[in-house]
Protein backbone atom coordinates (compact mmCIF):
# COMPACT_ATOMS: atom_id res chain seq x y z
CA UNK A 1 0.00 0.00 0.00
CA UNK A 2 1.28 3.39 -0.74
CA UNK A 3 1.49 6.42 0.92
CA UNK A 4 2.62 10.21 0.86
CA UNK A 5 4.48 12.19 3.22
CA UNK A 6 4.54 15.81 3.27
CA UNK A 7 7.71 17.22 5.06
CA UNK A 8 7.82 20.52 6.39
CA UNK A 9 6.59 23.94 7.18
CA UNK A 10 3.05 24.99 6.19
CA UNK A 11 3.86 28.23 4.27
CA UNK A 12 1.98 26.47 1.36
CA UNK A 13 -0.50 25.01 3.22
CA UNK A 14 -3.89 25.46 1.45
CA UNK A 15 -2.02 25.09 -2.36
CA UNK A 16 -0.79 21.62 -1.14
CA UNK A 17 -3.65 20.48 0.89
CA UNK A 18 -6.23 21.34 -2.30
CA UNK A 19 -4.06 19.01 -4.21
CA UNK A 20 -3.32 16.01 -2.30
CA UNK A 21 -6.60 15.90 -0.79
CA UNK A 22 -7.01 13.65 -3.56
CA UNK A 23 -5.03 10.66 -2.42
CA UNK A 24 -5.35 8.01 0.06
CA UNK A 25 -2.85 7.82 2.69
CA UNK A 26 -1.50 11.36 3.28
CA UNK A 27 0.32 12.89 6.33
CA UNK A 28 1.97 16.40 7.03
CA UNK A 29 4.83 16.02 8.99
CA UNK A 30 5.63 19.32 10.71
CA UNK A 31 6.33 21.23 13.83
CA UNK A 32 4.15 22.47 16.97
CA UNK A 33 5.41 25.89 16.37
CA UNK A 34 3.05 26.24 13.18
CA UNK A 35 0.01 28.68 12.68
CA UNK A 36 -3.61 26.61 13.77
CA UNK A 37 -5.51 27.68 11.24
CA UNK A 38 -3.04 26.36 8.79
CA UNK A 39 -3.07 22.91 11.21
CA UNK A 40 -6.97 23.59 10.98
CA UNK A 41 -7.02 24.25 7.18
CA UNK A 42 -5.03 20.95 6.39
CA UNK A 43 -6.71 18.72 8.85
CA UNK A 44 -10.32 19.64 7.01
CA UNK A 45 -9.09 17.96 3.87
CA UNK A 46 -9.07 14.77 5.64
CA UNK A 47 -5.41 15.01 5.45
CA UNK A 48 -3.31 13.73 9.00
CA UNK A 49 -1.62 16.03 10.28
CA UNK A 50 1.85 15.17 12.70
CA UNK A 51 3.83 17.44 14.70
CA UNK A 52 7.33 17.27 15.93
CA UNK A 53 9.56 19.89 18.58
CA UNK A 54 12.35 21.93 16.36
CA UNK A 55 15.81 20.23 16.52
CA UNK A 56 17.88 22.10 19.20
CA UNK A 57 20.29 22.29 15.89
CA UNK A 58 19.42 22.64 12.54
CA UNK A 59 22.73 21.69 10.93
CA UNK A 60 24.01 22.93 7.24
CA UNK A 61 20.68 24.26 5.29
CA UNK A 62 18.05 22.96 7.96
CA UNK A 63 19.43 19.56 7.38
CA UNK A 64 18.13 17.93 10.94
CA UNK A 65 14.74 20.10 10.15
CA UNK A 66 14.17 17.73 6.85
CA UNK A 67 15.45 14.76 7.68
CA UNK A 68 13.62 14.63 11.33
CA UNK A 69 10.17 15.66 9.78
CA UNK A 70 10.78 13.29 7.12
CA UNK A 71 11.39 10.28 9.69
CA UNK A 72 8.28 10.82 11.54
CA UNK A 73 6.26 10.94 8.75
CA UNK A 74 7.69 7.97 7.68
CA UNK A 75 6.68 6.04 10.51
CA UNK A 76 3.61 7.76 10.84
CA UNK A 77 2.09 5.76 7.52
CA UNK A 78 4.21 2.56 8.17
CA UNK A 79 2.45 2.29 11.84
CA UNK A 80 -0.46 4.20 11.69
CA UNK A 81 -1.80 3.05 8.23
CA UNK A 82 0.01 -0.19 7.50
CA UNK A 83 1.88 1.97 4.43
CA UNK A 84 4.70 -0.20 2.84
CA UNK A 85 5.54 2.51 0.29
CA UNK A 86 6.29 6.11 0.52
CA UNK A 87 6.28 9.19 -1.57
CA UNK A 88 8.15 11.49 0.50
CA UNK A 89 7.52 15.64 -0.79
CA UNK A 90 8.97 18.60 0.44
CA UNK A 91 6.29 20.82 1.80
CA UNK A 92 6.81 23.48 -1.63
CA UNK A 93 6.20 20.96 -3.82
CA UNK A 94 3.09 19.82 -5.83
CA UNK A 95 3.28 17.05 -8.41
CA UNK A 96 0.87 16.59 -10.73
CA UNK A 97 -1.13 13.22 -12.35
CA UNK A 98 0.15 10.98 -9.25
CA UNK A 99 -2.59 8.88 -10.29
CA UNK A 100 -0.59 7.81 -13.50
CA UNK A 101 2.55 8.12 -11.86
CA UNK A 102 2.53 5.78 -8.54
CA UNK A 103 1.69 2.93 -9.92
CA UNK A 104 4.52 3.21 -12.02
CA UNK A 105 6.54 3.71 -8.86
CA UNK A 106 5.40 0.89 -7.05
CA UNK A 107 7.80 -1.51 -6.02
CA UNK A 108 11.08 0.70 -6.47
CA UNK A 109 12.80 -0.11 -3.44
CA UNK A 110 14.48 3.76 -3.31
CA UNK A 111 14.04 6.23 -5.91
CA UNK A 112 15.13 9.86 -6.45
CA UNK A 113 13.69 11.84 -9.81
CA UNK A 114 17.33 12.61 -10.79
CA UNK A 115 21.55 13.00 -10.30
CA UNK A 116 23.38 15.66 -10.75
CA UNK A 117 26.73 14.87 -12.94
CA UNK A 118 29.74 15.67 -11.70
CA UNK A 119 31.51 18.81 -12.20
CA UNK A 120 28.19 20.61 -13.47
CA UNK A 121 28.37 23.48 -10.77
CA UNK A 122 31.99 23.25 -9.31
CA UNK A 123 30.43 26.21 -6.41
CA UNK A 124 30.54 23.12 -3.56
CA UNK A 125 33.41 21.78 -1.43
CA UNK A 126 32.57 19.04 1.03
CA UNK A 127 34.19 16.00 2.75
CA UNK A 128 32.27 12.61 2.92
CA UNK A 129 34.60 9.62 2.35
CA UNK A 130 35.85 11.37 -0.82
CA UNK A 131 36.10 15.12 -1.82
CA UNK A 132 33.87 16.51 -3.76
CA UNK A 133 33.96 19.88 -6.25
CA UNK A 134 30.76 20.20 -7.07
CA UNK A 135 27.18 19.65 -6.98
CA UNK A 136 26.73 16.21 -7.84
CA UNK A 137 24.01 14.62 -5.44
CA UNK A 138 20.54 13.08 -6.29
CA UNK A 139 17.70 15.63 -6.08
CA UNK A 140 15.46 15.44 -3.02
CA UNK A 141 12.34 17.39 -3.47
CA UNK A 142 10.69 14.00 -3.95
CA UNK A 143 11.55 10.50 -3.28
CA UNK A 144 9.98 7.52 -3.21
CA UNK A 145 10.77 3.94 -1.61
CA UNK A 146 9.87 0.95 0.88
CA UNK A 147 9.53 2.68 4.40
CA UNK A 148 12.37 0.26 5.46
CA UNK A 149 14.64 2.55 3.40
CA UNK A 150 13.58 5.69 4.14
CA UNK A 151 13.49 5.36 7.42
CA UNK A 152 16.91 3.97 7.37
CA UNK A 153 17.62 7.30 5.17
CA UNK A 154 16.14 9.76 7.29
CA UNK A 155 17.47 8.29 10.98
CA UNK A 156 20.36 10.81 11.46
CA UNK A 157 20.85 13.83 13.05
CA UNK A 158 23.76 15.92 12.81
CA UNK A 159 25.76 17.51 15.52
CA UNK A 160 28.14 20.22 14.24
CA UNK A 161 27.63 22.91 10.83
CA UNK A 162 29.67 20.29 8.20
CA UNK A 163 28.61 22.29 4.46
CA UNK A 164 27.71 19.67 2.98
CA UNK A 165 23.78 19.84 0.99
CA UNK A 166 21.27 17.37 2.96
CA UNK A 167 20.62 15.66 -0.19
CA UNK A 168 24.32 14.38 -0.80
CA UNK A 169 24.01 13.33 3.25
CA UNK A 170 21.19 11.96 3.48
CA UNK A 171 21.77 9.55 0.52
CA UNK A 172 25.36 9.29 2.27
CA UNK A 173 23.80 8.06 5.51
CA UNK A 174 21.57 5.52 3.24
CA UNK A 175 24.68 3.98 1.35
CA UNK A 176 26.77 3.67 4.70
CA UNK A 177 23.93 1.92 6.34
CA UNK A 178 23.35 -1.00 4.34
CA UNK A 179 27.18 -1.18 4.31
CA UNK A 180 27.54 0.19 0.69
CA UNK A 181 30.43 2.42 -0.25
CA UNK A 182 29.42 5.90 -0.74
CA UNK A 183 29.43 6.85 -4.32
CA UNK A 184 27.48 9.20 -6.56
CA UNK A 185 27.91 8.04 -9.98
CA UNK A 186 24.75 7.14 -11.84
CA UNK A 187 25.34 3.35 -13.21
CA UNK A 188 27.36 2.50 -9.56
CA UNK A 189 23.99 3.39 -7.84
CA UNK A 190 21.14 2.12 -10.27
CA UNK A 191 24.04 -0.99 -9.58
CA UNK A 192 23.32 -0.82 -6.09
CA UNK A 193 19.81 -1.08 -6.22
CA UNK A 194 18.75 3.05 -6.07
CA UNK A 195 16.74 3.85 -9.43
CA UNK A 196 15.80 7.63 -11.25
CA UNK A 197 12.05 8.25 -12.33
CA UNK A 198 12.46 11.06 -14.46
CA UNK A 199 11.61 9.35 -17.52
CA UNK A 200 8.48 8.18 -15.85
CA UNK A 201 7.47 11.32 -15.11
CA UNK A 202 7.84 12.69 -18.75
CA UNK A 203 6.13 9.45 -20.08
CA UNK A 204 3.29 10.74 -17.85
CA UNK A 205 3.12 13.96 -18.64
CA UNK A 206 4.24 14.92 -14.63
CA UNK A 207 4.86 18.46 -13.34
CA UNK A 208 7.20 18.62 -10.02
CA UNK A 209 6.10 22.48 -9.35
CA UNK A 210 8.73 23.45 -7.23
CA UNK A 211 6.55 26.13 -5.39
CA UNK A 212 9.49 28.12 -3.60
CA UNK A 213 11.32 28.52 -7.15
CA UNK A 214 8.39 28.75 -9.41
CA UNK A 215 10.11 26.32 -11.64
CA UNK A 216 8.90 22.66 -12.89
CA UNK A 217 11.61 20.22 -11.55
CA UNK A 218 10.75 17.97 -14.52
CA UNK A 219 11.87 20.62 -17.06
CA UNK A 220 14.53 21.56 -15.31
CA UNK A 221 16.08 18.01 -14.80
CA UNK A 222 15.05 16.65 -18.15
CA UNK A 223 18.04 18.86 -19.54
CA UNK A 224 20.82 15.40 -19.89
CA UNK A 225 23.68 18.10 -19.91
CA UNK A 226 23.36 18.48 -16.49
CA UNK A 227 21.18 15.82 -14.69
CA UNK A 228 21.31 11.62 -15.17
CA UNK A 229 18.09 9.69 -15.33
Amino acid sequence: MQGIVIQGPTNYYKELSDHYQHYDNVVWSTWFNEPIKNIDYIKSKGIDVVESALPKFNGYMNVNYQVLSSFVGVRYLETEKNVTEILKVRSDTIISNLDKLLPKLKGKKLSFMALAKEGVRKDCYYELEYVHNSHDYPADNVIYGNVENLSTMFDFQVDELMSIPPEALITWNYLVSQDINFNLNYNYLIDKGISFFLQECLEENVEVNWLKRDVNLVDWYKDKTVYEW
